[in-house]
């Protein structure tokens, strides 16, 4: 018998005005980096009066989701690969 499974990442966040819940954000990041998240408006009059602050809110939650997927992405490259990337990078 043989433990199998997969690992993942687990981001659970909300956008917060004063002390209700304006935003429920959400993501699963698998080991291979593809992810899955939702955003969910929970209070649409709170989030409408206070819309640029949940767009903060949102655009720091993607950044830090990207920001997970690249590391997921980064560890399971060979060191070919990732050179490989790091020359594209240069060119771009």
């Amino acid at each position: 018998m043989a433990l199998k499974g997969t690992k993942n990442i687990a981001l659970s966040y909300q956008s917060m005005i004063g002390d209700q819940v304006a935003v429920y954000m959400t993501a699963q990041i698998p080991e291979s980096g593809r992810s899955n998240s939702n955003k969910t408006i929970q209070d649409l009059d709170l989030y409408e009066a206070n819309k640029a602050e949940c767009r903060e809110d949102m655009a720091a939650f993607d950044e830090m989701l990207f920001e997970l997927e690249d590391q997921q992405t980064a560890a399971e490259e060979t060191p070919e690969e990732s050179e490989k990337n790091q020359e594209m990078e240069g060119i771009q």
